[in-house]
């Protein structure tokens, strides 16, 4: 039997099994006091981008002995982009539900209404802690440390560099290096790489904590675009030459990579092989403070790989529902377990929040109603009514929207929605027997679309009747961030609110009391000439008129601002064209 066919038979197996063993279990850890919990996700990495997955090409030997350790989820979901991941692993809860519809323009903020993990957590007594990527929200009351972290050393957006990191952005192909990162809201120059700078710094959270129960959400950006990565890496994968023809394994094959392609795949696979040494080295702080048999380790993805590479056979990448978009591995290194396994339970990043509460002995809330599962019952081997609930992925750019670019998988069953919604257009997989969705049966097998179908739509109707889909407004004029950054990520308009510079957008916040404010508007190039400047907030509007071309930074100052909530409008107007701030700066006198 060739290489390809058995690895084939070994993906359907992990679909089709669970292998529970003989689960063994130490006595210790169903009487543990407040143990530690260590919450590791890389951005942007695929399914296939690992060894224990049978890459040929991606050197992880930290995540591979990981691997061999743990409980491995191997019909684990997420999200197919990135803030709806994140929203659904801090609250338990379907992306949408919580506010969260989008990457930017408005939709990548979480409301505050919603009860976090570090939150429960914090509550309880444990230290908390995240270091990389939030992307749930830049401004008051959104950020970090304002959703249950007491320490956090972010970037703020979508991505490091990216138009929304004010700090980063301008420094083109070095801003993973050296980088301006918020800790605890304030913006602080560090050196060195950011996944090593990210990983020092859950190290020193965890040194400074180890005496006390902590949660570490180590969220790294990478091997999320720039695809930035230290010489010293890249040299390790620079000659790689690609052979597809390892990757068609009677799945979903990758019919060709560019030399494009190629050349992401290798910075990819750099990264990743510096996130997996660094990895090594947090592993090693914790067997060296004798924390591990006191501390859960789960390690996952975000979503799949963005480029075209190797996904073990899945169909799919980034942003779309096939399961190369949203099926990820999920590690999970229980402290006294000795019974290490993979299990092909379908489960989703919504089941993390129950799963962790119930292994810290924490209860949920009273009357918080989440859609995710505790999965314990299951790690024992232990039957769940629930074992064929429909999970339902979505996204697209915007407010959800029915049947476009949506999925619900139920039992063996899963549907695929990539029309519209006048024209609904479905597909049929029998993931059991077809895991790679090859073999479309939406044709012979009408009465299941219909009843998945069915249950997409009663989701649709829980997502619009939702009260956290209306705006997200930055609360202005607080002694909790002054002054206030309102940056392109955020700013609500045409889908190609982004790094253009001749458009209209608009922010929606609330001044929080009437007074006197500062506001300086930042653009991102020279202004073309002279022309007016333009503010309108509420009831309040200021023009200011310029001779000539004036300075990329316009200042206003003592703006008196009506309390209430509103839409804050600003643009330069020359010659009839709109030009957007890149940001504004808002400071309370």
């Amino acid at each position: 039997m060739s290489w390809n066919t058995i690895f084939s038979f070994f993906l359907l197996a992990q679909v089709l099994f669970s292998c529970t063993g003989n689960k063994k279990k130490n006595a210790n850890l169903q009487n543990r006091e407040k143990p530690n919990v260590l919450l590791i996700m890389t951005d942007d990495q695929g399914f296939g981008d690992f060894g224990f997955t049978g890459n040929p090409d991606v050197i992880t030997p930290n995540l591979d002995k990981l691997a061999k350790r743990s409980i491995y989820f191997t019909n684990f979901h997420v999200s197919p982009v990135c803030a709806p991941t994140r929203s659904s692993l801090m609250t338990g809860k379907y992306h949408a539900l919580t506010g969260v519809y989008d990457t930017y323009n408005g939709g990548a903020t979480m409301a505050t209404e919603e009860v976090t993990m570090a939150e429960i957590l914090r509550d309880h007594g444990y230290q908390t802690g995240i270091f990389g990527k939030w992307h749930l929200g830049d401004n008051y009351p959104f950020r970090p440390q304002d959703q249950g972290f007491s320490t956090s050393l972010i970037h703020p957006s979508g991505g490091m560099g990216q138009v929304g990191d004010i700090y980063n952005y301008f420094h083109g192909d070095s801003s993973y290096f050296d980088p301006v990162l918020l800790k605890n809201g304030s913006p602080v120059q560090t050196e060195g790489y950011c996944t090593d700078v990210f990983t020092d710094a859950a190290i020193e959270f965890i040194r400074e904590n180890k005496d006390k129960p902590f949660f570490t959400y180590l969220a790294y950006n990478a091997p999320h675009t720039p695809l930035q990565v230290p010489d010293e890496y890249y040299q390790r994968f620079k000659h790689l030459q690609f052979d597809t023809g390892k990757y068609e394994i009677k799945a979903y094959p990758i019919k060709g990579m560019n030399e494009r392609n190629q050349e992401s795949a290798r910075r990819v696979y750099a990264m990743v092989n510096n996130i997996d040494d660094n990895l090594g080295k947090l592993f090693d702080v914790l067997d060296k403070l004798h924390l591990r048999e006191n501390t859960l380790v789960i390690f996952l993805t975000d979503n799949g790989p963005q480029q075209i590479r190797y996904t073990g056979g899945l169909r799919g990448r980034k942003g779309m529902v096939y399961e190369g978009g949203i099926r990820v591995p999920m590690l999970m290194d229980i402290p006294g377990e000795e019974d290490h396994r993979t299990l092909g339970f379908k489960s989703a990043h919504i089941d993390l929040l129950p799963t962790i509460l119930e292994f810290c002995k924490v209860p949920l809330p009273a009357g918080l109603n989440i859609d995710g599962k505790n999965l314990w019952p299951v790690i024992k081997g232990e039957e769940v009514d629930w074992k064929d609930r429909p999970l339902f992925f979505t996204w697209q750019r915007g407010m959800p929207e029915p049947y476009r670019n949506v999925s619900v998988s139920k039992g063996m069953y899963k549907l695929v929605g990539h029309s519209p919604y006048n024209h609904p257009d479905f597909e049929l997989f029998d993931i059991g027997k077809d895991p790679f969705e090859l073999n479309n049966l939406s044709k012979a097998n009408p009465e299941v679309v219909s009843e998945l179908k069915n249950d997409f739509d009663a989701f649709y109707k829980r997502v619009i009747e939702s009260p956290n889909l209306k705006p997200r407004r930055a609360q202005i004029g607080t002694e909790y961030e002054n002054p206030v950054i309102l940056n392109r990520n955020d700013a609500k308009g045409p889908p190609g609110v982004w790094a253009q510079d001749k458009l209209y957008a608009f922010w929606t916040v609330s001044i929080m009391k009437s007074g006197f404010y500062d506001i300086e508007f930042f653009f991102r190039n020279e202004l073309p000439g002279g022309g007016q400047l333009i503010m309108k907030a509420g009831p309040v509007q200021r023009t200011l008129s310029f001779k000539d071309a004036p300075d990329q930074t316009i200042k206003l100052e003592k703006v008196y601002l009506m309390k209430g909530d509103c839409d804050f409008n600003a643009w330069f107007q020359h010659k009839g064209e709109l030009y957007l701030p890149f940001y504004i700066s808002i400071l309370n006198n």
